[in-house]
């Protein structure tokens, strides 16, 4: 009997010890402090893998029938043009510079002028100074987020997030590309 009695007993032994533990925590903390406590971390650096940073003076120049986006004399983080399929489909090249692992795929997202636009990239160079392209027919209507002149936040995962300015010249490189569309109609008179 006395074997039941211990069994019955523990949990509740078990129960004051965490109680008294959990009291002493409390009465140890100063007055005023919460739990659980943040903690500045300094002279931490970030980790190897933390996305690149867009760096201070891109901006955008039209060359061609291509819209770019980087520093000046430095790469490009950024690319919109207008290409052609063998058939004379419009096809809009989106061109992302930035770390890429060799044959990845990823949807680009991109914010602005009241949509949201996810698009899909692959990663034609790797490394850190890779790049990702992506083909889009000009018709599409999720490329109306390039449309409108607004910013436009673009975010490649692990590539990091680009705050394009407002630029009207988007929307015209895609006006300009879809009015070059000579490809076959989809059913009802519009592009595929």
């Amino acid at each position: 009997m006395t074997k039941h009695w211990s069994l019955l007993l523990l949990p509740l032994a078990l129960a004051a010890c965490a109680q008294t533990q959990s009291r002493q925590v409390v009465e140890n903390e100063p007055a005023g402090a919460g739990y659980p406590a943040r903690l500045q971390l300094t002279g931490i650096s970030l980790a190897l893998d933390a996305a690149p940073a867009q760096p201070d003076g891109a901006a955008w120049r039209l060359d061609g029938n291509t819209l770019h986006f980087g520093v000046a004399g430095g790469a490009d983080l950024f690319a919109v043009g207008c290409d052609h399929a063998p058939d004379g489909s419009a096809l809009l090249r989106l061109t992302r510079k930035t770390r890429a692992e060799a044959g990845a795929k990823a949807l680009f997202a991109l914010i602005g002028n009241g949509r949201i636009a996810r698009l899909p990239l692959d990663a034609v160079h790797g490394g850190e100074n890779g790049e990702w392209q992506g083909l889009i027919r000009a018709g599409d209507a999720r490329l109306d987020v390039l449309k409108g002149g607004n910013r436009i936040e673009a975010t490649l995962p692990g590539g990091g997030t680009l705050k394009l300015p407002a630029s009207s010249a988007l929307g015209q490189v895609v006006a300009a590309c879809r009015a070059s569309d000579r490809g076959p109609k989809a059913e009802g008179g519009s592009p595929a």
